[in-house]
């Protein structure tokens, strides 16, 4: 059947509105002529390489411009995109890479030293691109590999289930798994956020959440783009910058996560801020927004919607509605932003529970990613009876609002990211000092969720916090490494021995909470 392809929502755009301005990116502007044609001169350097349908290509980019004309390019191309953490030390993302297996990465003069080292010890022959100047032989340079490239390209035409993105996400064994998202997944939750949003092509949004995560992708870039908006990107996010930003180019809208408000609203300048400011909505996803922050955000600002998504379904499941549109219900993510979108919690026979009742959140809609790249018992066992099991334990209220009570998996929520305790353990594991080790996640009101690491040390062994801290940083993404560290004469077991997490978190609850 034949589909649509993602890139077709900035064609049109740029058909209707070719003089707006669809970008702006620390101050500099493109217009939508000038972000499609930008994206066609990369479709058409990707086609005479020889990548086409099917073929990967990973983006391993800061904030950047260069990032979105890379991502319509690629899709445009019939290629798969692949958005990589750009906090993976070389051990991740060669991972990642390995299992994606692309034809070409693409990355920033400040990156390239990462993949570079990966694909030399990997000894692939995967070209690498930066968007600067990085000097090295076995780097092809943006600036001239375009040079000259045609500014029209006809995007090339997409079957229904036709891949268009592999996001990688945290895995049941601790590795990362590839989301497998199809052009409609992408198409349809961009449009499914619009409607929602209610989004004209008067509408701005200022954001500084990382491009390459699934939220920034759907919820601001499709949700705005779709409608001729215009985005407001930061490199990185701060928060007088992002109040002063939203001020100077009159935002509409603000989506971040539940840290980025509470550094917004403690701003000592929030309150000059607030009477420039004149939002029409604001998102906040990615965990439980703590009640003290939307309160204090509420006080100042139009109140915040909040919703719930994961990588699988492209991602956005569940939004509060609009302020004035419906009732927003406090610690709940919403209902299901449209009615295509079916959902329930059902318990371990995948029979649905009672109103009220705690069961395993199953989804299942046109935004459901197709399965794991290379994973097939993965994919199988998310995805069966022709719904998306989410591992997330919730219950619905008698008027269809979902409240998130945990998590099925051993998974924690540190703000805008997911982290799967195996990892970091068995990273600690190789510490020579280190005779047992669990990770478990505390509740924190700014984060969600914050990591602490549990450990025992072999007899004669001495270490502090700092040096275990220090010791997962150096080879782990820095938001996965521990706030905390605990040490133990011997961690608690079960009866058969196996380390057990129920008593552990029960010990540092009565510390974190009182």
């Amino acid at each position: 059947m034949k589909g649509i392809n993602v890139a077709s929502y900035l064609e049109q755009s740029a058909y209707a509105h070719p003089d707006k301005v669809a970008l702006i990116f620390e101050d500099h502007r493109w217009t939508y002529r000038e972000l499609n044609g930008g994206a066609n001169r990369i479709a058409n350097g990707l086609a005479a390489m020889g990548i086409g349908k099917g073929d990967r290509v990973s983006l391993f980019l800061p904030n950047c411009s260069e990032f979105l004309f890379w991502y319509f390019g690629i899709l445009k191309a019939g290629a798969v995109v692949n958005p990589i953490n750009v906090m993976l030390k070389e051990k991740e993302l060669e991972y990642v890479i390995e299992d994606c297996a692309p034809s070409l990465i693409v990355t920033s003069d400040s990156l390239a030293p990462i993949p570079l080292a990966v694909v030399r010890m990997s000894g692939n022959t995967i070209p690498v691109m930066t968007t600067g100047s990085y000097d090295d032989t076995h780097i092809l340079h943006y600036s001239q590999w375009v040079a000259g490239r045609p500014v029209e390209f006809a995007s090339l035409e997409t079957a229904i289930d036709d891949l268009a993105a592999i996001l990688y996400t945290s895995g049941t064994t601790g590795q990362p798994k590839g989301a497998m998202l199809t052009h409609m997944n992408l198409w349809s939750n961009a449009r499914h956020c619009a409607d929602w949003a209610e989004t004209s092509y008067r509408d701005v949004s200022v954001c500084a959440l990382p491009l390459f995560h699934s939220y920034a992708l759907t919820h601001v870039v499709g949700e705005l783009l779709i409608e001729g908006g215009t985005i407001v990107w930061l490199e990185r996010f701060e928060p007088g910058a992002f109040l002063d930003a939203m001020a100077r180019h009159k935002a509409t809208a603000c989506h971040c996560v539940a840290t980025m408000y509470h550094a917004i609203v403690t701003h000592p300048d929030v309150d000059d801020y607030a009477e420039q400011i004149n939002l029409r909505y604001c998102v906040t996803g990615a965990a439980v927004t703590p009640e003290p922050i939307l309160k204090a955000w509420n006080e100042k600002f139009t109140p915040l919607s909040e919703g719930y998504g994961l990588t699988e379904a492209a991602p956005v499941v569940f939004m509060n509605p609009l302020p004035g549109r419906g009732i927003q219900k406090t610690m709940s993510c919403g209902v299901p932003i449209v009615p295509e979108i079916e959902v329930a919690a059902v318990d371990a026979h995948d029979t649905p529970v009672p109103t009220g009742e705690v069961g395993e959140l199953v989804i299942r809609g046109p935004n459901v990613m197709i399965g794991y790249w290379n994973k097939p018992e993965e994919s199988a066992a998310t995805l069966r009876n022709g719904w998306l099991h989410t591992g997330d334990l919730v219950a619905f209220d008698e008027n269809g609002y979902c409240y998130v009570k945990d998590r099925k998996k051993d998974m924690i929520a540190r703000a805008a990211f997911k982290i799967f305790p195996k990892e970091i353990e068995d990273h600690l594991y190789t510490h020579p000092a280190v005779a047992e080790a669990q990770v478990v996640g505390i509740p924190d009101e700014i984060k969600g969720e914050e990591v602490v690491a549990c450990i025992a040390l072999k007899g004669g062994h001495r270490i502090t916090e700092q040096e275990i801290i220090s010791f997962c940083r150096e080879s782990l993404a820095s938001y996965k490494a521990p706030r905390y560290v605990r040490f133990f004469e011997v961690l608690p077991k079960t009866v058969t021995g196996k380390l057990e997490k129920m008593s552990l978190r029960e010990s540092l609850m009565k510390e974190f909470t009182h």
